[in-house]
């Protein structure tokens, strides 16, 4: 019996050890399988984005950013002239110049004090050279900096304050000549301004969206202003419109969240080594995830599955930016509950996953801008031709717009409203509420207040 025994337990154990490989055997070839089944899923969704004839590399996005061969580019102009705007050293002048110095721009119905305006003609004639180059490039059709989109990172550190600080220079030449009652001059630099912002259309990086947004804000004031300073002609009010026109470009967001997804993804395939400090300077704060947990990520499947979830998502908002205005917020708005309800166990998607939501409103509100200010220009092309302003907008049609133009934020019809002096039309904007055309305050004080996106003549 006791022999049997012996016998018995190292077959026992031989049993159980080759059970034991077995089972090692079956979870390699399943994780084995696993990591194939991912790979191949986020291999095919890569594929399906190059079948839409998107980047999804930095070589591949540097091919997306192209003018044609022989034309010539407006970005050399604007470049050029960069190297010849004169910024003056003395902080006391400064503090008395508006718009590109410390002293605020007076009220639509003020004028310039003589003193402000002899500093500002100063100033200008400084910058003759510079605002010559900027003219030359806006009458260029084609523009593409001389950025290297294939070296990743390295080229999205573009230096777009001399963009800004050109848009400023523009606008203080537009309010000076519509001070001076010299409307064409004046339209020709607020036309140079939306010129500028759109030298950037193209450039598939979200940062350079968000600064021609920006220009394109600093041209919709710049033209609100001159507006209620000077008398423009029915001719220069239709080129005034065209160019509003024109500048609402529904696929200048679209390239930035290609470019974005391509940022993303070169995330994800980086050297664990070289992802946390970039992850600390974009995000501004300590990266939870060291190199070993990457990698660790990266071992299990985690990372390629954060990959897919990150693409799926990424598509959905360039989705959501192909739909009508009043429809991609809420869109955009679903994408981010959808990541928050994504376990925190995805902790490389929660770290790359940028909040784009934000960017939608921001190109919601441009749009708002630009269609508000054209339907102004409108109502001042009937007033030049009537002699009195209209009742409604419907007026307008079919003379002076084709239709009506839509609210983005909720896709009405925009709203217009006499005042005792002239007149608004808005938006509602990104509250949803109609707050009857309140203006955004100069100024904002006490608790939080909303207002709509206007466009406002008194005169």
């Amino acid at each position: 019996m006791a022999e049997q025994e012996s016998i018995e337990k190292p077959h026992r154990k031989r049993e159980v050890l080759q059970a034991l490989v077995v089972l090692l055997v079956i979870l390699i070839a399943s994780f084995v399988c696993f990591r194939i089944i991912l790979r191949s899923k986020l291999n095919s969704r890569l594929d399906a984005i190059r079948a839409e004839g998107y980047p999804v590399t930095y070589a591949e996005l540097d091919t997306l950013y192209t003018i044609p061969e022989s034309a010539e580019n407006a970005a050399e102009f604007f470049k050029d002239s960069f190297s010849h705007r004169v910024r003056w050293e003395d902080e006391e002048k400064r503090k008395l110049l508006p718009v590109v110095g410390l002293a605020r721009v007076p009220l639509r119905t003020e004028p310039l004090t003589e003193e402000t305006k002899a500093l500002v003609t100063q100033y200008l004639a400084d910058n003759r050279q510079a605002l010559e180059l900027l003219h030359k490039g806006a009458a260029i059709e084609h523009s593409r900096y001389p950025v290297d989109l294939s070296k990743g990172l390295e080229a999205f550190n573009f230096d777009f304050h001399n963009i800004r600080q050109s848009a400023r220079l523009l606008k203080l030449d537009a309010i000076l000549d519509a001070e001076n009652g010299k409307p064409e001059q004046a339209a020709d630099s607020i036309t140079s301004a939306f010129s500028l912002a759109r030298s950037l259309s193209k450039e598939p990086i979200l940062v350079s969206q968000l600064v021609r947004i920006a220009c394109q804000e600093l041209a919709v004031s710049t033209l609100e202003r001159a507006v209620n300073r000077t008398d423009f002609s029915d001719e220069q009010l239709i080129e005034l419109g065209g160019t509003l026109a024109n500048a609402e470009d529904p696929c200048s967001m679209i390239r930035a969240f290609v470019g974005n997804r391509c940022m993303g993804l070169s995330l994800f395939k980086m050297p664990a080594a070289q992802i946390s400090p970039i992850l600390d300077i974009a995000g501004n704060r300590p990266n939870p995830l060291s190199a070993p947990a990457i990698n660790l990520c990266r071992f299990t499947g985690l990372a390629d599955m954060d990959a897919i979830i990150y693409l799926d998502m990424m598509n959905d908002y360039i989705k959501a930016l192909k739909l009508a205005p009043e429809q991609r917020r809420k869109a955009a708005n679903a994408v981010v509950a959808r990541l928050e309800k994504i376990s925190r166990i995805h902790v490389l998607l929660h770290i790359i996953m940028p909040a784009l939501s934000n960017c939608t409103i921001i190109d919601l509100r441009i749009v708002a801008q630009l269609r508000t200010a054209r339907a102004g220009l409108a109502i001042e092309r009937y007033r030049l031709a009537a002699g009195k302003l209209p009742d409604t907008l419907a007026e307008l049609i079919p003379t002076y717009l084709d239709a009506v133009p839509k609210d983005p934020f909720d896709g009405k019809d925009l709203r217009y409203r006499k005042l005792e002096t002239g007149f608004v039309v808005y938006s509602i904007g990104g509250d949803g509420n109609d707050d009857g055309g309140k203006e955004r305050p100069r100024k904002r004080t006490g608790p939080p207040a909303t207002w709509d996106v206007t466009f406002i003549v008194q005169r």
